[in-house]
């Protein structure tokens, strides 16, 4: 008997049987569209993550004191605006760095306030953070220098402070200070935001000599900055820290972050959950394997006369062992067919409902394709062997 002649037998089978075939291919079909949909879903994940590192930028990173915001902490080890150019003079290779020091406070105007996060810093910082201006503008070099009293707002604070009116040129108090609004920026939605201390999307931002007159200090919270090359960022961030250390006489008093930080726990977490899901798929690719094992042995059974006719007929073992084999795979492959089919469609779907860019993995679909093949082999292999070794004579008077 031919391998066609066997694989038009085995599909006959199949589909005086349909509703079987369909219950033994739905562990397959489970398993392989678990697969898929967990590979695709977490290729979009990452690529979803690689989108908000280009946002952020990333190069950038953030140098603070690991006693930053505890009370009763040595003053020395502040970082101050002499290390910023400390740093800025011996690391040719970091781009831009500017301080951020950082009070939690209220901004008032009228009888409406809020409570913000106001922050001293230096005109790069929009450009440094990659921040848009909504309306109006940052703060200039020449306004920095002068120590104007000016103000840049979020846009969740102009929303609340100002409602649908121009907060541009209005004066705002800030620590019993008046000072003129010039700029709102855009929503935060940048990877570092997280990072940011104090209410999200609820910042104002002074000159930094105009925020150490108001809060009568001169310490830094943060040292934020860019390196020219994504590939310099490490060495960087580790001369960094021991060019402070050196500095203030300490050891191993600073640390940094950026947003590699991030993509590595990301990934970490990414990685547990796909090998939990794809461990719950392998098991119900298992129980799909002995349901195609019982359902060829219950085949078997029931077509026992029809194997001792064939081999009275002159069929030889490796022709019943053939059909049986391809009829299991044949189940295994069409479940695993449409497995891909369930799997693909419903990584799509995820990643259009959350937003992630739709990545179907080649490999993954070539391994469940090939998974599902071994599988049927595997499960098939005794049922056919029963099969082919049974007696003619015996088959014949089988009742």
């Amino acid at each position: 008997m031919s391998f066609l002649e066997s694989l038009r037998g085995a599909l006959s089978n199949l589909k005086t049987n349909k509703l079987r075939a369909g219950l033994t291919m739905l562990g397959i079909i489970i398993g392989i569209a678990a697969v898929i949909a967990v590979v695709t879903i977490g290729m979009g994940g990452k690529a979803a993550i690689m989108q908000e590192m280009e946002k952020t930028g990333v190069n950038l990173f953030i140098l603070y004191s690991k006693t930053v915001g505890q009370r009763n902490s040595p003053d020395g080890n502040n970082l101050t605006w002499q290390d910023m150019e400390s740093l800025k003079r011996a690391l040719p290779q970091v781009k831009s760095l500017i301080p951020a020091s950082m009070e939690y406070g209220t901004l008032e105007v009228q009888q409406k306030n809020i409570s913000v996060m106001i922050v001293g810093t230096t005109p790069g910082f929009a450009e440094v953070r990659r921040r848009d201006v909504a309306s109006g503008r940052f703060f200039t070099d020449e306004e920095l220098a002068a120590d104007r009293r000016v103000v840049v707002i979020d846009q969740k604070v102009a929303d609340t402070l100002f409602g649908a009116g121009n907060p541009l040129g209005q004066q705002v108090i800030v620590h019993n200070v008046p000072c003129r609004v010039i700029g709102v920026l855009a929503k935060d939605q940048s990877a570092f935001a997280q990072f940011d201390m104090g209410p999200q999307n609820a910042f104002a931002y002074l000159p930094w000599g105009t925020w150490s007159d108001i809060y009568s200090s001169r310490r830094v919270d943060q040292l934020q900055g860019s390196t020219v090359n994504e590939a310099d960022l490490e060495g960087t961030i580790t001369q960094a820290k021991r060019i402070l250390n050196q500095r203030h006489g300490t050891i191993d008093q600073y640390d940094a972050f950026n947003v590699q930080q991030l993509v590595q726990a990301a990934n970490k977490i990414t990685k547990i959950l796909t090998s939990i899901i794809g461990l719950v798929a392998g098991i119900s690719l298992i129980v799909g394997g002995i349901g195609i094992m019982n359902i060829m042995l219950v085949s078997v059974t029931e077509r026992t006369r029809e194997i001792g006719l064939r081999k009275a007929l002159g069929a030889k073992e490796r022709d019943i062992l053939t059909q049986f084999l391809l009829e299991a795979t044949v189940i295994s492959l069409i479940g695993g067919i449409i497995g891909i089919i369930v799997g693909s469609g419903s990584a799509l779907l995820a990643a259009k409902l959350l937003k992630w860019p739709p990545l179907l993995s080649s490999w993954a679909i070539v391994t469940a394709v090939t998974f599902s093949i071994v599988v049927g082999v595997f499960f098939g292999y005794y049922p056919a062997q029963k099969a082919a070794k049974l007696e003619p004579m015996d088959a014949l008077r089988y009742e």
